[in-house]
């Protein structure tokens, strides 16, 4: 796996005028194609982007991005990503069981519910003492929120709600992996 990374498959979404023009306005989207990603140890994802004027900006940090066009909200980094990237290696995959079904975004402390949204899609990191750590490796999820910015939140604070089998209740605590299974 490498530091830059294809999106499972390229999003019509929009950008914050300001985050890729000089002089542009945090008040103004512009639509854009989110075809990748990018991964470096201690910072935000780098979210790769096509303008309609065919120019490519790369890296801009997710709280730059909106999947509606009047979603202006300021967004802070830390609402949109809870983690720094913990690598160089990274891949993105998007599961056609859980893509773009419900979910509920949990707070920090597992306790509350404070965001709803729809799974886009997962990046998780390969090949770093963190992914190799079972008590440390999550899978990290881009989140459609319902205001129209984007989270990117590890698995274990989200709770998928999918029709036919999930039964929405109280807040598992769900138990983390310690043990690295061998069958030899």
């Amino acid at each position: 796996m490498a530091h830059n990374v294809d999106l499972p498959r390229h999003r019509y979404c929009y950008v914050i005028e300001a985050a890729v023009i000089h002089g542009g306005s945090q008040e103004k989207t512009l639509p854009c194609v989110w075809w990748g990603m990018s991964a470096t140890p201690g910072r935000m994802f780098g979210c790769h982007i096509l303008l309609e004027s065919g120019a490519m900006v790369v890296d801009l940090p997710l709280h730059a991005l909106r999947h509606q066009p009047d979603a202006t909200q300021r967004w802070k980094p830390w609402e949109a990503q809870r983690w720094d990237g913990y690598g160089w290696h990274m891949e993105t995959y998007e599961p056609a069981y859980l893509s773009d079904l419900r979910c509920r975004v949990l707070s920090e402390d597992h306790r509350d519910i404070t965001e709803v949204g729809e799974l886009w899609f997962a990046i998780d990191h390969v090949r770093d003492g963190y992914s190799l750590e079972p008590g440390q490796h999550k899978i990290h999820w881009v989140v459609a929120l319902r205001g129209g910015v984007f989270t990117c939140v590890p698995q274990d604070m989200v709770l998928v709600h999918e029709l036919s089998f999930t039964k929405p209740g109280p807040i598992p605590r769900i138990k983390r992996q310690d043990k690295i299974w061998s069958c030899e």
